[in-house]
């Protein structure tokens, strides 16, 4: 009988493992939207994880405003290098008594889950668990420069031949540029745009987060000029700080852009 329990505590061992690689978080998000003395916070996630199957269930395990835990699913957003792929997903909290939201904000507190091959990969920080202020914009993990990228499937609307964009960087030192270089044919030609940094980048959205936060990133805003026939748009970003450049080129694969003129 002892001998069966420990094969059988080894087996719980295996089909749980805490994750090394497999599952890492890029990205997370949290600002609360207030208007008319109504308040709406928007909640999103990006994680990279090793593709070691194709069917495979991502999710961020999130503490709700009741106490209570939640999965909430993630969805395949993009492929990365080496095997590895990138997956998003937003939160809304709904209200019990209806489909809508439930107007409840709150501070993030979450861990991530990968399901693959009957084995669960957990990342929470190192049993810390990842924790966020509820209107507080955006926190990197394991990069200094990230593109703010929602979908790369569907094309973009342009308008006046300008592709908009923004990304969050860590803010490493004061005096910092950050430059976009982009080509819209396939690289036989190229620009180079620059970013610039506006403290009221969230205001937009009627949230108070601050620019740069406290959690030191910092969100900057670029366009490029397409043109008005271009029907894609190709770009890399440089983080220039410290007399080092910081690359974000989509994990090696440039982020590739879907146009549609207006």
């Amino acid at each position: 009988m002892k001998k069966l329990l420990i094969v059988l505590a080894a087996f719980l061992l295996a089909a749980n493992a805490h994750a090394a690689d497999e599952i890492k978080l890029l990205r997370s998000q949290s600002t609360v939207s207030s208007k008319y003395g109504v308040s709406s916070q928007s909640i999103r996630f990006e994680v990279i994880v090793k593709n070691i199957a194709y069917a495979k269930q991502v999710y961020v395990h999130l503490k709700k405003p009741d106490g209570s835990w939640i999965d909430t699913p993630l969805s395949f957003m993009r492929a990365a290098d080496a095997g590895r792929e990138v997956w998003a997903g937003s939160y809304t909290d709904v209200n019990e008594t209806n489909t809508g939201p439930s107007f409840k904000t709150f501070d993030l507190e979450f861990a991530l889950r990968y399901k693959v091959n009957g084995v669960e990969y957990w990342d929470n920080n190192g049993g810390n668990n990842y924790k966020q202020a509820r209107d507080s914009g955006s926190m990197l993990f394991g990069t200094n420069v990230l593109a703010r990228v929602n979908d790369l499937n569907n094309p973009a609307w342009i308008y006046g031949g300008l592709f908009y964009g923004s990304v969050t960087l860590q803010n490493l030192a004061a005096n910092k540029q950050v430059k976009v270089v982009y080509s819209t044919d396939g690289w036989q030609t190229s620009k180079t745009a620059w970013a610039s940094f506006s403290p009221t980048f969230w205001f937009g959205g009627y949230s108070s987060a601050a620019n740069p936060n406290q959690y030191g990133a910092e969100e900057w805003n670029f366009q490029l000029d397409v043109g008005t026939t271009a029907s894609k748009v190709e770009y890399a970003i440089g983080y220039i700080v410290n007399g080092t450049t910081y690359w974000d080129n989509n994990f090696g694969r440039n982020y590739l852009q879907p146009l549609k003129q207006n």
